[in-house]
Parts: C-alpha cells; structure tokens; sequence
C-alpha cells in the first residue's frame, strides 16, 4: 500500500512531497512521489486499491496513550474482553492506536484479575500495549477520585504479586513518600516497568530518593500532587516542582481544557519543552456519554457535566471525557503549541516513556500504525498495522 498526497508529521517539523509505502504492517519506504507511468484500464483496476490519496491532509503516527481507565460506561476494571474492546473502539476514534489499559485503587485481587484478563486477550486487541498500574500505592492525602479504602503501602508482598504479572505491566504510579516506595520502584524498574510518581504528597527529597531509584516520569502533572510549601521557616518544593526542574523526567498531562489551566500548561511547556511531555487522556468510564450521564468509578459514583468527569458531589474530578485528538487540539489552539510538537507529545515521546520502539514515529521499520487529521485537526481514518480502522 502507497499513502501519497499527504502532509507528513515529523517530530522537527510538517513536510509536503512525499509519499509512504507499507509492507507486511510496516513502513518499508518514505520517498519522493515515484512517477506514474501510464497503465492500461486493466492494470489501473489492479493497483487502484494498492494507492491510498490523502487528499492533501495530514498523517501522523498513531496516538499512543499510557493512561486510559475506560470510555462509554465500561472500565478497565471491568477486567473482560467485552470492556477492554469499548474502551479501544472508542479512543481509535480520537487517532489512539496504541493504549496502556489503567486500573483505579482497588484491592490487590482486583488489579490482579484485570493483569491476567489482558494477558488472555491481548492478542486479538491489537490496541493494548499493556497495563498502567495507578494505585493503591498512593497517598489518601492526594487520593482525588480513588477510594482512599484501599490505598495501601507498597510491602514486598503486594509488589511480589503485581511483578509475577511484570510482562503485562507497562507502567505503575506510586507516591515517593511512603514507606517501602523506594524499594517498590527498585523492584518495578529491575523487572523493566516504568514508575511514574503521582498521587502523591512528597516533599522535593523524597521525589529525589525515588529519582535515583529509577523513577522517570510524573503522573498527570499538577493534579493530585503536592507543590512547593513551608517546612519550619523555610519553603521547599513538592513533586510538582522537581518534575519541572529535573529534564530526566517526563511529564504526563492532562490537556483537556479541564484539569490544567492554559497558563500553567504553557508553563510546563515552557520548563519541559516539547521533549518533556507526555499527553495522557486519563478518561473514566463517562467518556463518549451524554452530558449528564452517571457512572461509576470502582464504586464511586461519578457525573459527565460540561465535558469532564466529576464525582457525584461535585467535589473533585474524576478523570476526562476527553480522547487523545481533543488534547492534540487544546495544546495546539490554547497553548500555541506548533502541531508537530503536539502531535510528538502523543506519539514519540509516550512511545519511548514504556519502551514501544516500532510505534509512534514515521520511519522505516516502525509499525504502520497512522492517524489521518483534517486542516481542522478531526480525525479522518484511524490505522492499526496498515489496516484500517472502521
């Protein structure tokens, strides 16, 4: 198959005059448009199929989301095939083409029963590149939208029995500060899961201890997370700040309009740059329904209203309604980010975050997964291995 007439999205920049070739689910080739010698009706009948036009828009690598708990009343929690492919459907809609399924602070069996449900089915859902642990290896102060019952502190036990499911799990946030957090991240990095600290109430040390431990990235930056304070008559930093300061770090962000105002999203990317952040949807079960609509959040009850998710009282978000095109848009349209610097945020920069070397980035060998965006930035087809999505 032959992409040709497209505006090509690269990490440094939009090029015209090229066209892609796909072999076997992968980019074989990026070149200069070859030159159409002329065909007879039969030939033209042949090959017709083999050429795709693009019509002049735009082609991205596909969207890759390391932080997505449900969509359209199901959740990951839901732990069966049925949910996992909704959530899928729903977010290929918005250009996701590689996820990482998210699971709530809940009890250990729980998380443990959605690791083996992934395991089983993985296969036949091409979407899923694994499993973010967020929780309950948290703080009850930042608990936000999770049920504070459950958090509890990562012992060597509990960690035991999420790592004999390691080949599934991508990704774990875990709050620096609590006891046996330094040990947990060890262990989670040693077994090649990425660590992300959030949730969290840690002072600056403690988010440097877990640094040094192997901690890389900060779970949806400014929400749930503790910032700079007064400790005695001195003020020192959260987590918060060492992410901004520390360039090792990656940042998660929620950019739906909703979670993180326009100025301090200019502000991370301004202490970030485009390298430094991650663009994560965080969206729960509400996502995809009508406003007003009800769900549940692993027994907490939740509302859609005015395009976000809140918990029933009002009293905190509860994750997005958002897929991954409406962050891509808000970074570009409120943040004035240039769109290839947006569009890496949700392609090669989560890619390299949990280690997904053929996706997120336009270049021979890498898996020919593709978004196609209108000049308006709508989704126009959705690609999984060069094979459309419906």
């Amino acid at each position: 198959m032959i992409l040709t007439n497209a505006r090509l999205i690269f990490p440094d920049g939009i090029r015209d005059g090229l066209e892609v070739v796909v072999e076997g689910g992968k980019i074989a080739e990026i070149r200069p448009p070859a030159p159409r010698l002329r065909r007879t009706d039969e030939q033209t009948r042949t090959s017709s199929k083999d050429v795709v036009d693009l019509d002049g828009n735009y082609l991205a690598p596909g969207f890759i989301d390391l932080h997505v708990h449900a969509a359209l009343g199901r959740d990951t929690m839901d732990s069966s095939a049925e949910a996992f492919r909704t959530i899928c459907d729903f977010h290929a809609s918005g250009g996701t083409t590689s996820l990482l399924l998210t699971t709530a602070t809940a009890p250990l069996q729980n998380i443990v029963d959605v690791l083996k449900a992934v395991r089983d089915y993985r296969s036949p859902i091409s979407a899923v590149a694994g499993v973010h642990v967020e929780g309950p290896f948290i703080s009850k102060a930042k608990c936000g939208a999770q049920r504070a019952e459950f958090i509890q502190e990562p012992s060597p036990t509990g960690v035991r029995q999420l790592l004999e499911h390691a080949d599934v799990i991508k990704r774990v946030t875990i709050a620096p500060e609590l006891p046996g957090a330094l040990e947990a991240i060890e262990s989670f990095r040693t077994h090649g899961v990425s660590v992300s600290g959030g949730h969290s109430d840690a002072w600056d040390e403690d988010a440097r201890a877990a640094f040094d431990r192997g901690m890389r990235s900060a779970t949806h930056t400014f929400n749930c997370m503790s910032n700079a304070r007064r400790r005695g008559i001195c003020r020192v930093g959260g987590l918060i700040e060492f992410a901004l300061s520390e360039p090792q770090i990656s940042c998660e962000l929620i950019a739906d309009g909703h979670h993180v105002s326009p100025t301090l999203m200019r502000m991370l990317y301004r202490a970030k740059g485009a390298g430094g952040i991650c663009l994560v949807t965080d969206a729960t079960a509400g996502a995809g329904l009508p406003e007003g609509s009800r769900f549940s959040l692993f027994g907490n009850e939740c509302l859609v209203e005015g395009g976000v998710c809140l918990l029933a009282d009002r009293s905190a978000l509860a994750g997005s309604a958002s897929r991954m095109i409406d962050l891509v848009r808000t970074m570009v349209q409120k943040v004035d980010v240039p769109l290839h610097e947006a569009v890496m945020m949700a392609t090669g920069n989560p890619a390299r975050a949990i280690g997904l070397e053929k996706k997120g980035q336009l270049t021979v060998g890498a898996d020919a997964d593709f978004v196609v965006l209108s000049p308006e930035l709508e989704v126009l087809r959705v690609s999984v291995g060069g094979k459309e999505i419906p």
